[in-house]
């Protein structure tokens, strides 16, 4: 740990250790969460004696993160904003477990910081891996699901000929479409730009580069899911560990990591 690190933790020990020490505590915060409390209902939903649940709640108020007021007791301003910050904690550490191997074998660069610090709002996703009678099924499921799909947002670095094939389909049906890509995927489409250029000139097609080699991800967001794959951490990509999650907050999430890449960007109206 560096001594500026050090120094950072030194401040707060005591308080991680208020929480990392003590489950009740840090249930109790999770539970006032979602609104006050008596100390009866806490023992109902903890399943805890009150004489515990009092305890704890005597150190959260001590920390002034917990008042009571008429036999309820609620979280203070201070005590909500650490408790949304350990359910943050708790939702990525859900997320991580769950796919531990893709989270833990994979090359997480083209993932920004700042948006690998909210990982947990991906919540429980699917890995889209077939079964061996039936192989690549589920991402032929998930190519077939893009010309129902009202909004289409990608961000990739490899040519996958599913999707290649999907996109024009989706464009002329009307989808809402935006596409970035990196220069090697640009130069590689480049070879179908009679057709690419057609597209470009309807209004629901948008087409963007960035200009950096390093990107390396496959990421498709619909208004409903996302689909993420990452490189491994040899450079190389396989269909078969693509992760897939549902559900207002990922499709948030999804927003934020396509919208920063958007920001680096170029929009292309017409390939040469």
């Amino acid at each position: 740990m560096g001594s500026e690190n050090k120094e950072r933790y030194q401040l707060v020990e005591a308080d991680l250790k208020m929480f990392s020490r003590s489950g009740v505590r840090s249930k109790i915060m999770l539970i006032l969460l979602e609104g006050g409390r008596t100390v009866g209902e806490l023992e109902k939903i903890t399943n805890t004696r009150s004489t515990t649940l009092l305890h704890s709640i005597k150190d959260l108020t001590d920390l002034d993160l917990v008042e009571k007021k008429h036999q309820v007791y609620s979280l203070t301003n201070i005590g909500r904003i650490q408790a949304v910050a350990l359910e943050d904690l708790l939702n990525t550490i859900i997320t991580i477990n769950q796919h531990h191997k893709f989270w833990r074998y994979h090359d997480l660069s083209s993932i920004p910081l700042e948006l690998q610090k909210s990982i947990g709002m991906l919540g429980s996703g699917e890995i889209m891996q077939d079964a061996p009678e039936t192989p690549l099924k589920l991402w032929e499921d998930f190519i077939n699901s893009l010309m129902t799909a009202k909004v289409i947002r990608s961000v990739t670095s490899i040519m996958i000929k599913g999707f290649v094939t999907a996109i024009p389909k989706a464009i002329e049906s009307g989808v809402d479409v935006e596409i970035i890509v990196t220069n090697a995927v640009l130069e590689a489409i480049s070879k179908w730009k009679d057709y690419i250029n057609k597209d470009l000139k309807k209004e629901n097609f948008k087409l963007f580069v960035i200009d950096d080699d390093d990107v390396k991800i496959s990421f498709t967001m619909t208004e409903s899911y996302l689909v993420m794959g990452l490189a491994n951490i040899d450079g190389s990509f396989d269909l078969g560990a693509d992760v897939m999650y549902r559900g207002e907050k990922p499709v948030m999430w999804g927003t934020m990591f396509y919208d920063y890449y958007k920001r680096q960007s170029t929009r292309i109206f017409n390939l040469e």
